[in-house]
């Protein structure tokens, strides 16, 4: 302001002023006393109701904000910043003289500083106390300050007129403002809150009524909703120990996963709608925007203002370099007075010290305004990522069965639009603000650099938009790939869950190398793609960073040639500066467009899934209802099911059920059942006092009714499982069935009896005809031909969702006997039961889905074929005691696929299916009479030999009664329960605590390799340190263009040559090696990734079969999945960008230090504050990571269960409960990722906050140091554009190496995999390669178990199968009958005795010989997605011949011959668009060409009609004459002519013998066994 020589006119310039400034001294006075008066009144009334009422011991986590929060606060702030600009004018006013310091000119200003602070104190805690009369004090305050400011701008202008170059003169009109709006804020209140003015007062909001709503963000004031200040409770709690799911509690309203789904739900029903007025395709870019679009904006805004507060450091930095530079070198560059009393605008902005604080203010504005928009932002991305999991799981439920039969799609694809598409768009969502405000942010920065150096700007923005283009171009180039990739990782996904599945086959075949080598094939192609990926990024990463140096670079040399003048540090570091300024936008803009390209190709996925046809059951069948989450209230009830549970007063007892009508005679019976049936057709009401239904569900139908009588009607129905309605496989179809009638469908496989029952479900496509249900009656109870059970209790499997009534249960569970199932296990029927039921037995599986259909209590009861996986005796007692009596003696209507023709008997009405059309129908006789080679197989099947023994059939049922087999078989119960396990089965997800092992970081360095990872360390070491080299450079560039300002042009064209040449090379040489470096990290991460995955499949399918029992799919698949891709392409990302920053941050202090050696000394307690601070939020943050890692799983895997169980979900009408629990699992999710998403932004407002002080002190002792002489200001500028750079790449490396330690996570669950104990493969002797070449097996007491933990299933097991004998083995369910054969295949721990195999002990034999030496066909058939000929020959050893012969020899040579594509036809996944019973013969087909001398069948043919199974028998009988074959089966009569029959029970051998001589064996189990059956 003044110069250090002064003349006499300026003395006298100086005594005028003075004498100004002495008139202004008791208005001055008079300004202090009014705001030291309030101050002190607004001080005693905060402390008398704060200590002397009764709101001392108010105490409340949340405040209810008045109206005009918001603007109240923000005022408030602008008055604060006003009022500190005030001070600073009157601090430099009084330093324009050399007189006396004069305390009047800023003391009267620091006092409103202090009440306008005190102010919103006092407002903060009038709401927080909820007390809004004690507004009248500020309402009386703001006018004396609105007059004092009056005054004090009268008396200015009376003095010096109205000068608009006066820094007070805008000081003192900005307060008046300021002051006047609070005053009408605060008049609003009084309006609002006490006199209740055209106001009506809001209720309590619903929020704050939930108990464990923790996170009151909505509840608090601005200023703590900006800094994030609820989060100190969290980060406290898990600074002292590891966080719990409980510690979070619940989700806030806003993010409910209902209330989130009921936004897109409008918005997409909106653009359907208009899409379908326009003849268009609905657009879900288009819903996703009118949903959540204004938040986004709202964020996009606010991070806009943090973006212009950051401008203001190149501008600041400029100043302080000039102000510096004229006290450096002592020049004259302002006027000594430029008026007579106060400081000018000029004068004031263009004080370095003031600048200095204009820094510090704009870096605190920064950090506020970017994190709470990028809060804003991260909110509105858990929100939307919410609502399309929503959305897909709702789409889910309402998707056709033969969408996922058909091959339109898998469960795999469905599974990654729930994860991975889901995630692309909350990571998208999460980067829109950077996306929109860049180009804004760039702009701004061209154009004030245009300002600065002319036309240079221009040309390096010309370079600057080539490489945004080129950046565009590279990302739409990404987009496509990222679209296959997520094509070839859906591949991948399905062959693993495909491998997962079946895990118990591949292990029994010796598979895994040949599925392991099917998905490495896949994982190649992905790793290939992933490669394109990591070269893309990598193109648009290192455009990213060397752009502003490149840009830099051009400008500056343009500068230096166009103007021929010398580079000062001013322009050279404001330019500088400028550029680097424009790193971080270009970053965020190249993750953003990154984020963008990979959310492409998941809205198109997802946009294809919204809009697929839906299943014609939603319209048919279901009750009336509101579609999707929307209805459920906030207590999560589902009123849904209300009207289908059984009353508590229901008069039915165990003991009435059981003694209800004992069957009699076979005739007599089936008489009675079709008198019974006639007399329904005629209108006599049937009874129904057990179980009565009180449905609440819809008494409307829009289709035209049935007759009263009729259940339900098929009326010229032609169905279809392709979505197109191309193939019929139902056609013709006519069906009436009676109210209170018991239908049995019947037929050969592959006759369309699954489908027929499919059709009535509404499951598959209709073609033509009606499928219509009485008005009352269209919930129906189904149980499907494989069991569907959840991973939830026994009870809750058989209650489903309904109230639980003891008498009602005992009867269900006694009517399908399974009492002695619940009494051996653990915890009685509150054990659990594990993903797809895998601690039970198939036949137990079935019967407690029977159990669920009885137990619902609904009128339509559909059972597809349940009895084929049960022995004889529970096939009887569940069709006598449960179907018949519980059942269709109360009123209910039954229709029954099965292959047990005895069964006939009950039958009212008999449904023939051959080819897809029903070729008969009518009552049993009817049907016999039509069909009598059907009912000559029936007779020879139903035939009892032993009728002359004198056994009655009442013994029968003594028998039946007092040896009730022991269910829920022994041996799968010890196989996944320990004896502590109080029914636990699923063992809880692995969760490490506390920081990442240093061994998890060895080993993805060991993954990446040592040698490769030091290369890449050390090409970082290079390119920073060219770096650092680079800005010496330019300092001393401008620092010699200082020195030779006033040298010959000649002389300045030489120094100018000489710094730009090596400028040049510098920044080329920094180019090429962060180029390489990017590079190198990026390919060799790829491939520790190919690595890992390897390890990972490899160990996982050597791992011992328990541990797939105990180990949810789901859980795997997260391995495979999420965790997968984090180390594909996030992990890479993240260590290349927290290595990238900590190098810098290093070579930062390292310049900083040079510099200014006391900086290091300044900076050394703010780093220390920062290294305590990243441990603080580290430990907490790491857990939330875990946290949420852990809550995802739940999600995924109801979603995983739900598709599996879709038609019984939609046959019950249980959709309401399901939802129910996604909303509950993401609900439980989404809180812990919303408070790690809020632990990021408290981090970065305390790092940013400590940083601007940093920035602070760095300014002060650079520009004090340069004032005295110390330093230049060519290293002023370098200084404070480090010291900027400091502040920012600290913060950022806490919260990078934050995720980089989360995103380690995966690693180290990944990790975790690898390390789990595997199968012993290797033997120690390995047999001829004919061997076994005669079939001789001797068990040598032998005692094996499925653990170490658990009890033997089989106990001293001594018995010998000669060679070629055909072994029948039998015994109760849970004798140990599977245990026995998986001793074989060593799948079970055989810790006694030992198995010997043609004089070779089985245990030295390596695994995969012995196992593929053997051949099995199990229980469940198993066929892979592929085709036919991988379904025969996985190894493709065998030629089409052979194929041909095995098709032929297992019935199926016509059904293939018929496909399209024959042996190369599509087998979809899980073998879907075959019937079970078809799936069995294949499994046959495989067995036949493996061609081993054993071969053991586990009810190989329990779902395959009886004529099929005689013919199988007769071809087993020829082709396996000289093979040893064990036959575990149910129907006696298939081991009838076995050689020997061994009879197991609770693990021991009873008996071992030929058939003849066990039946003719007095007291035998054996002959118990065979009078069961018939």
């Amino acid at each position: 302001m003044a110069s250090s020589k002064h003349t006499l006119w300026d003395l006298d310039v100086v005594d005028n002023a003075t004498h100004c400034r002495q008139s202004q001294r008791s208005l001055d006075v008079f300004c202090c006393g009014i705001h030291l008066g309030f101050l002190l009144l607004l001080c005693s009334v905060l402390i008398l109701f704060g200590y002397f009422s009764r709101l001392r011991s108010y105490s409340s986590n949340t405040l209810l904000p008045y109206p005009g929060h918001k603007r109240k606060w923000l005022f408030s702030i602008l008055l604060i910043l006003v009022l500190l600009c005030d001070v600073g004018e009157g601090i430099l006013t009084d330093l324009t003289t050399n007189h006396e310091t004069k305390p009047h000119l800023y003391v009267p200003q620091l006092c409103a500083l202090l009440s306008g602070l005190i102010s919103l104190v006092y407002y903060n805690y009038l709401e927080y106390w909820n007390r809004p009369h004690l507004t009248w004090l500020l309402v009386l305050y703001w006018p004396f300050a609105i007059a004092t400011d009056v005054v004090r701008l009268i008396k200015q202008t009376d003095e010096v007129g109205f000068d608009p170059s006066i820094m007070r003169l805008y000081i003192v009109v900005s307060c008046v403002l300021i002051y006047t709006c609070l005053l009408f804020l605060e008049c609003n209140v009084v309006r609002t809150k006490i006199f209740h003015c055209w106001y009506t007062e809001k209720g309590f909001p619903a929020g704050l009524k939930k108990k464990r709503l923790f996170f009151h963000y909505k509840y608090n004031s601005l200023f703590q909703r900006m800094i994030f200040n609820k989060m100190n409770r969290l980060f406290a709690l898990g600074y002292q120990r590891p966080l719990e799911i409980s510690d979070l509690g619940c989700v806030p309203e806003d993010l409910e996963c209902k209330n989130v789904y009921k936004e897109l739900n409008v918005a997409y029903s909106a653009e359907q709608a208009r899409a379908t007025k326009k003849n268009r395709v609905p657009s879900l870019w288009r819903a996703y925007l009118k949903a959540f679009g204004r938040n986004i904006f709202v964020g996009v805004f606010v991070r806009g203002l943090g973006n212009a507060c950051s401008i203001t450091f190149p501008l600041s930095i400029g100043g302080i370099i000039t102000y510096a530079s004229v006290q450096y070198y002592d020049e004259v560059k302002f006027q000594t007075v430029e008026n007579d009393c106060y400081v000018t605008v000029n004068e004031f902005f263009t004080n370095g010290f003031v600048l200095t604080a204009c820094l510090f203010v704009a870096a605190i504005g920064r950090i506020v305004f970017v994190q709470y928009g990028n809060f804003i932002v991260d909110f509105v991305s858990l929100q939307a990522s919410t609502a399309i999991q929503a959305y897909t799981y709702e789409k889910s439920l309402h998707l056709p069965v033969s969408a996922l039969s058909s091959g339109d799609m898998t469960v795999g694809q469905v599974t990654n639009h729930m994860s991975v598409d889901a995630m692309a768009i909350f990571h998208s969502t999460q980067t829109q603000a950077g996306i929109w405000t860049v180009p804004f942010h760039v702009v701004a920065i061209l154009a004030l650099l245009y300002m600065e150096i002319g036309v240079s700007a221009l040309i390096g923005a010309t370079f600057y938009i080539v490489f945004l283009l080129v950046q565009l171009k590279v990302a739409g180039r990404l987009a496509g790939i990222q679209t296959e990739v997520l094509k070839t990782s859906d591949k991948r996904l399905k062959k693993i869950n495909e491998t997962l599945r079946s895990m118990n086959l591949v292990k029994l075949c010796g598979w895994e190398e040949v599925f392991c080598n099917g998905m490495d094939i896949v994982r190649n192609k992905q790793v290939h793609l992933l490669i394109k990926v990591g070269i893309y990024t990598g193109v648009m990463i290192s455009l990213s960073i060397v752009t502003s140096a490149i840009v830099s670079l051009i400008a500056i040399v343009s500068y230096s040639f166009l103007t021929h003048d010398p580079l000062t540090p001013d322009v050279a570091f404001v330019a500088l500066a400028f550029f680097s300024e424009l790193h971080l936008p270009l970053a965020i803009f190249a993750n953003g467009i990154h984020d963008f390209a990979n959310a492409i190709p998941s809205f198109r996925r997802l946009q294809l899934f919204f809009d697929y046809k839906e299943s014609g059951r939603r319209e048919r069948m279901q009750p009336t209802q509101s579609r999707g989450f929307q209805d459920f209230e906030s207590d999560g009830e589902d009123s849904g099911d209300e009207g289908d549970m059984m009353s508590a007063g229901s008069s039915t007892t165990r003991a009435s059920v059981h003694n209800d009508s004992k069957l009699v005679k076979l005739l007599s019976k089936s008489r009675k059942a079709t008198d019974k049936y006639r007399s329904i057709e005629s209108g006599s009401h049937v009874d129904s006092n057990t179980f009565q239904e009180k449905s609440s569900f819809i008494t409307e139908d829009r289709e035209s009714s049935v007759p009263e009588n009729v259940a339900f009607q098929i009326s010229g129905g032609t169905f279809s499982w392709n979505s197109d309605g191309s193939s019929p496989t139902l056609s013709n179809i006519n069906l009436n069935v009676l109210n209170g009638s018991f239908v049995i469908v019947i037929g050969l496989v592959g006759s369309g009896k699954s489908s027929l029952l499919s059709a009535i479900l509404g499951e598959m496509t209709t073609v033509s005809g009606t499928v219509r249900f009485e008005r009352e009656r269209k919930r129906v109870a189904y149980v499907p031909q494989k069991a569907w059970l959840q991973n939830a209790t026994l009870r809750d499997n058989i209650i489903f969702g309904q109230a639980f009534d003891q008498k009602r249960y005992d009867a269900v569970i006694e009517a399908c006997a399974l009492q002695p199932d619940i009494n051996i296990l653990p915890a009685g029927d509150i054990t659990e039961i594990g993903e797809r039921g895998i601690n039970l037995s198939g036949g137990q599986k079935q019967r407690v889905s029977v159990a669920r259909a009885i137990y619902s209590n609904i009128d339509i009861v559909i059972l597809d074929d349940p009895l084929s996986a049960l022995d004889v005796h529970v096939s009887s007692h569940l069709l006598e005691n449960g179907i018949m009596d519980l059942l269709v003696r109360q009123g209910k209507t039954v229709m029954l696929v099965t292959h047990q023709l005895q069964s006939l008997q009950f039958a009212h009405k008999v449904v023939l299916m051959d080819d897809g059309k029903i070729v008969r129908e009518g009552d049993p006789k009817e049907v016999q009479k039509h069909e009598p080679e059907l009912f000559a197989a029936w007779e020879r099947t139903s035939r009892n030999p032993l009728e002359s023994d004198g056994h009655t059939g009442k013994e029968d049922d003594r028998v039946l009664v007092a040896e009730e087999e022991v269910i829920t078989s022994k041996e799968n119960k010890e196989r996944v329960l320990g004896k502590d396990s109080f029914g636990k089965l699923i063992e809880e997800e692995e969760r490490c605590t506390g920081s990442v092992s240093w061994r998890i970081y060895r080993t993805y360095a060991r993954a990446i390799k040592y040698s490769l990872a030091a290369l890449t360390l050390l090409l970082l070491t290079a390119q920073s340190s060219t770096l650092m080299a680079c800005n010496f450079w330019l300092s001393a560039w401008s620092g010699a263009g200082l020195e030779i300002r006033n040298n010959t042009q000649e002389n300045i064209e030489e120094e100018s040559v000489y710094y730009r040449r090596g400028y040049i090379v510098l920044t080329l040489t920094f180019v090429v090696l962060l180029v390489a470096y990017v590079f190198g990290h990026i390919i060799t991460s790829i491939f520790a990734a190919k690595r890992m995955h390897f390890a990972l499949l490899q160990n996982l399918v050597s791992a011992p079969i328990r541990f797939f029992d105990t180990t949810p799919v789901g859980r795997i698949l997260n391995r495979f999945s999420n965790d997968t891709q984090v180390i594909d392409q996030t992990i890479w990302e993240t260590t290349l960008d927290f290595l990238q920053t900590t190098w810098l941050c290093l070579f930062v202090l390292i310049v900083n230090t040079i510099v200014t050696p006391v900086f290091i000394v300044v900076a050394a307690p703010f780093l220390i504050v920062y290294y305590f601070i990243k441990k603080y939020y580290v430990a907490t943050s790491r857990e939330l990571q875990r946290l949420d890692s852990i809550t995802k799983s739940p999600t995924l895997a109801h979603f995983s269960e739900t598709l599996g169980g879709l038609s019984s979900i939609r046959a019950y009408g249980d959709e309401n409960r399901f939802r129910k629990r996604l909303l509950e699992t993401k609900d439980t999710n989404n809180v812990s990722r919303l408070y790690y998403l809020c632990g990021y932004r408290w981090l970065a407002i305390r790092l940013g906050f400590i940083g601007a002080f940093i920035i602070l002190i760095s300014a002060l002792t650079s520009l004090i140091s340069c004032t005295v002489g110390a330093i230049p200001p060519s290293l002023v500028g370098l200084a404070l554009t480090y010291a900027i750079s400091l502040c920012g790449q600290l913060n950022w490396v806490v919260r990078i190496f934050a995720e980089c330690e989360m995103n380690m996570n995966a690693v180290e669950r990944v990790e975790h995999y690898t390390r789990i104990k595997t199968e012993e493969y290797r033997g120690t002797y390995t047999p001829r390669p004919s061997w076994p070449d005669k079939g001789n097996i001797k068990f040598e007491d032998v005692s094996v178990r499925y653990s170490n933990e658990l009890e033997p299933v089989l106990e001293d097991v001594s018995v010998h199968f000669k060679a070629g004998e055909k072994i029948g083995i039998c015994g109760r369910t849970g004798s140990g009958k599977s245990s026995l054969t998986l001793a074989l295949f060593r799948m079970i721990d055989t810790y006694k005795g030992r198995i010997v195999i043609d004089d070779v002990d089985i245990s030295r034999v390596p695994l995969l010989t012995l196992r593929t030496r053997l051949s099995i066909i199990p229980q469940d058939p198993m066929l892979f997605s592929g085709t036919i000929r991988f379904n025969l020959d996985p190894e493709r050893t065998k030629g089409d011949v052979e194929l041909w012969n095995a098709l032929e020899i297992a019935q199926l040579k016509e059904i293939v011959a018929e496909l399209p594509y024959q042996l190369d036809a599509d087998v979809i996944e899980a073998g879907e668009n075959f019937s079970v019973g078809q799936r069995q013969l294949f499994c046959l087909a495989r067995a036949f060409l493996r061609n081993a001398k054993i071969l053991i069948m586990d009810e190989a043919t329990a779902s395959i009609d009886v004529k099929t199974d005689t013919i199988i028998q007769q071809v087993l009988s020829t082709v396996f004459a000289d093979k040893t074959v064990l036959t575990i089966a149910h129907r006696m009569s298939t081991i009838l002519d076995s050689d020997n029959v061994l009879v197991l029970s609770e693990g021991r051998v009873v008996e071992f013998g030929s058939p003849e001589k066990l039946k003719n064996q007095e007291g035998s189990m054996f002959s118990a066994l065979v009078k069961g059956h018939y």
